[in-house]
């Protein structure tokens, strides 16, 4: 008769056996597909060098242009993401990585003001006189001091969810545990991994996660954006195409750790001297833009349409109003766009 206790050994080392397996095979899909997302990335742009130096770009389509400051963390993919298909509707993309994110150094652009230089840079080596700015989120800052220092060269300034004064990043502990792992310096590739399988096999989750995080709304408001998302189609592809415009996070963590470290500094802008055309479009339930504050910047702005999504927070793309931010765009440009 065999020992109890060396059958209890032998299924404890098969055990051990079956979980090495797994996670080694976990380990070679999640070091397959980041190899294959760099590469994808790296094949779908180019680094342009400028006068001012080196930036990644892609642009798409013809038109009058359409120069685009995506959020953190982020990229010229993000970029095309939050263009949102505009060049299908007759307008050339401009979509670079901001400095510190992708391909484009951090040497390229610490501040705002100097992300707005190297932007033009880029322009000028483009050979493209006139951009309609979109500014979201991170990226308002820099399309915020492109429009105060160089008004020549802008036909009109689009933010969207912008950043419109220094506030303070949310602390670790008070995430979602899936988007403290995106943040994380650490583990930020294997979350940002999770985050984009996620976002396909269990979208829900995800969703509420990131409404958590970006909107001020109740439970049963973050419930109902949700599920309006699960139901539109077109809103569902664009959630999943942003959450893998954060993947892998490595080489975007540099330029989310400046641009943390650059709007805890912001100063007060000038909006006063404004001159160009603007739009916002923004949630009402956006924790970063309380009522008060909209107010105070938006009366200081000569000539500015205001867009309320009154039940989206932050990433007013998804949630019942969610389609009409194409649209809304779609009209200043076509009232203010040149070539």
């Amino acid at each position: 008769m065999k020992s109890p206790f060396r059958v209890i050994g032998r299924v404890l080392f098969l055990l051990v056996v079956v979980t090495l397996l797994v996670i080694g095979g976990v380990l070679a899909y999640f070091t397959s597909w980041r190899s294959d997302k760099l590469a994808e990335l790296n094949e779908g742009s180019e680094v342009i060098k400028t006068a001012w130096g080196d930036v990644e770009a892609v642009t798409r389509g013809n038109g009058p242009a359409v120069l685009v400051f995506h959020g953190a963390p982020g990229g010229y993919d993000q970029a095309l993401v939050l263009a949102n298909g505009l060049d299908d509707a007759g307008y050339q993309i401009i979509a670079p990585s901001r400095p510190g994110y992708l391909r484009t150094p951090l040497a390229s652009g610490l501040l705002p003001v100097q992300q707005a230089d190297i932007m033009v840079a880029l322009l000028d080596t483009l050979d493209v006189s006139k951009v309609t700015l979109l500014g979201v989120a991170e990226g308002a800052p820099a399309a915020i001091e492109f429009a105060l220092k160089y008004p020549n060269r802008v036909s009109g300034l689009v933010l969207v969810s912008p950043v419109l004064r220094r506030w303070t990043a949310w602390k670790k502990e008070e995430l979602p545990p899936l988007a403290s792992g995106i943040l994380n310096g650490l583990t930020g590739d294997v979350g940002s991994w999770i985050a984009v399988e996620k976002a396909v096999r269990d979208p829900r989750s995800l969703l509420n996660d990131m409404e958590v995080m970006t909107s001020s709304g109740t439970v049963d408001q973050h419930a109902r954006i949700v599920d309006g998302v699960l139901a539109n189609a077109d809103q569902l592809e664009w959630f999943q195409r942003l959450v893998a415009s954060f993947a892998p996070l490595t080489p975007r963590e540099t330029g989310t750790r400046n641009d943390i470290l650059q709007i805890r500094n912001l100063p007060d802008y000038p909006y006063e001297k404004i001159t160009v055309p603007v739009l916002l479009l923004y949630g009402a339930l956006d924790p970063r833009l309380p009522a008060d504050l909209v107010e105070s910047v938006t009366k200081r702005v000569p000539s500015i349409e205001i867009g309320t999504m009154p039940v989206e927070g932050s990433v007013v793309w998804l949630g019942p109003d969610g389609d009409t931010v194409r649209e809304r765009i779609l009209a200043f440009l076509k009232k203010n766009a040149q070539q």
